[in-house]
């Protein structure tokens, strides 16, 4: 066989060689442009997903950001009052060392208060707003009046703590007075 009818055999060989592969190459575009545009619509559709859990996920921190603000606030809010607390404790300690003091001073005044006995005790205020004036009686237990009562019975108080009334007017003050 002539040269030529190898050429030709050939050319027409690598002819269809290249059809071929240009036409897989079409094939293999369209369907890479159909997976591409089926990739396309499935991004969309979560595109709007993403976009509500994104805006669910600002919103959460958002609420996060506030419940921080309004727990900074209470924190401050509590500091604040327990500064304000410890100014008031200051100030009502003051005020029963004046107090106490002036008992203190009313009962060294006091010809009927015995301040120098082993069984004196120094005057007290209680939280009720009354108070016993310690006196020795003769039982070396302490008799007190309670401020504000001007009328009998008087009350004793032992050591142990318990107190007692008793009807002794020589534990009362001249003219049914209270000591204050």
């Amino acid at each position: 066989m002539p040269s030529w009818i190898w050429v030709v055999i050939a050319i027409v060989v690598i002819a269809v060689v290249i059809a071929v592969v240009v036409a897989g190459n079409r094939k293999k575009k369209e369907r890479d442009r159909t997976r591409a545009e089926e990739l396309r619509e499935q991004a969309a559709v979560h595109a709007s997903s993403l976009q509500q859990r994104e805006a669910q996920a600002r919103e959460t921190e958002a609420e996060a950001a506030a419940a921080r603000a309004e727990a900074e606030r209470k924190q401050a809010e509590a500091e604040r009052l327990e500064a304000q607390a410890g100014d008031r404790q200051r100030a009502a300690g003051a005020v029963r060392e004046e107090h106490q003091e002036h008992l203190r001073r009313a009962d060294e005044l006091d010809p009927d208060v015995d301040t120098k006995h082993d069984g004196y005790v120094a005057p007290d205020a209680s939280p009720a707003g009354e108070r016993t004036h310690g006196e020795t009686g003769a039982t070396g237990a302490t008799t007190g009046h309670t401020e504000g009562h001007t009328t009998e019975p008087t009350t004793v108080t032992h050591p142990d703590g318990t107190t007692e009334a008793v009807n002794d007017p020589s534990t009362t003050d001249p003219g049914g007075t209270h000591r204050a």
